[in-house]
């Protein structure tokens, strides 16, 4: 089980915040708009000292999920979504976060304006959050309202996104969010692996495997005035499903943070970070995608795939040796090493005074070396 997020999939903690948030939120909405209609009486004291409990753990996870992305990135958006999809998909999420935010602290300050302490499950009871004041219990109702409104809206409009990616755009934008076993049972995510792997009982199913990053490198060598130097990015991420003995399910996303490349000369590595070559403010990310695998000799392969730089997608061939080993504990390493010469001018690296290749040629070699460990081997 992953728990930290992939550059292709969100990680069981994401996944355990999203679906248990959506489901305290809905259940909210509903008590919420059916309670006021309740005689009073103890049933409805019960009830509302729910919805209050409920909202407090809502304000608690949501928090919860803002700091889990501090430690785990989001998975890099689908090289399918248009630009405006792309920000659509970030206005909406971020809406998410807002609403989720105000809509327990305006029902905590509602309840403090009143003078109604707000007791969590009857294990404690919360400070007041404002001071008692009836005005002010108007306005924090009507604020609590009208974000409930609006919250409901915007959960319309993420599903009906979310059904049209799966149903019409067809892609995994929907699937990369639900639990694995969801998208077997319903979606049928997995099935055709299933039934190939099957066909092949004797190969090896493809694997994940999880990079070392201390023991892994990304380097880069341009040529500046015919004389070449060294420059490598310190944080890379990836995500490999991979088996020389079946191929055709084994697939690769290498996720590079742009803003760490480093030559060594910090001059050059400021203006590396400028709008003229990697624009790190607006394209934070490089990304390969595989988009298939080909056995070219012994221990050598070459990944198909797709390479997005500067927010230009290029087709891209990376030739590379394996080499896998059995270590004394049962488990696997896998060595990664291969090379390929990128053309800058492909996608907008080096622009402006710097176009010309009088000074920095547009051939780049990046080269890399990549160092996994896998499952335990089979008997």
């Amino acid at each position: 089980m992953q728990l930290k997020n992939t550059p292709t999939q969100y990680g069981a903690v994401t996944k355990a915040l999203h679906w248990t948030i959506a489901a305290i939120v809905i259940f909210q909405l509903i008590i919420g708009s059916w309670m006021g209609s309740l005689p009073m009486g103890v049933f409805k004291l019960d009830v509302v000292l729910l919805h209050k409990s409920l909202g407090i753990t809502v304000l608690f996870l949501i928090v919860t999920r803002l700091l889990w992305h501090l430690f785990s990135r989001r998975p890099a958006p689908l090289e399918t979504l248009t630009r405006f999809e792309r920000i659509a998909s970030r206005a909406l999420h971020d809406s998410f976060y807002l609403l989720l935010l105000v809509m327990p602290l305006s029902g905590w300050a509602l309840s403090s304006a009143h003078g109604a302490p707000v007791h969590f499950f009857g294990l404690f009871t919360l400070p007041d959050f404002v001071a008692e004041n009836k005005a002010s219990a108007h306005f924090y109702r009507e604020v609590h309202g009208y974000v409930s409104d609006v919250l409901i809206a915007v959960i319309c409009l993420h599903v009906a996104a979310a059904l049209m990616h799966h149903f019409y755009t067809k892609d995994n934008v929907l699937k990369r969010m639900l639990p694995a076993l969801f998208c077997l049972a319903l979606l049928g995510g997995q099935a055709p692996a299933a039934n190939a792997q099957a066909a092949k009982p004797n190969a090896a199913a493809p694997q994940n495997w999880s990079m070392l990053h201390e023991k892994s490198t990304i380097t880069f060598t341009p040529t500046q005035l015919g004389k070449a130097f060294t420059g490598k990015f310190g944080v890379f991420a990836a995500d490999i499903v991979f088996s020389p003995d079946d191929l055709a399910a084994s697939h690769v996303m290498i996720d590079v943070h742009m803003n760490t490349a480093a030559t060594g000369a910090p001059d050059r590595d400021q203006n590396l970070m400028g709008e003229d070559w990697f624009d790190v403010a607006k394209f934070p990310d490089a990304v390969f995608k595989s988009s298939g695998f080909r056995k070219v000799g012994a221990d050598a392969y070459i990944a198909d795939g797709v390479l997005t730089i500067k927010g230009v997608t290029v087709p891209a061939t990376l030739p590379f040796k394996l080499n896998i080993t059995t270590n004394a504990n049962g488990t696997q390493t896998a060595v990664a090493d291969g090379s390929v010469v990128l053309d800058r001018a492909k996608f907008n690296v080096g622009v402006g005074q710097w176009k010309s290749t009088d000074i920095i040629a547009n051939e780049v070699p990046v080269t890399f070396h990549i160092v996994a460990l896998g499952a335990a081997a089979r008997k």
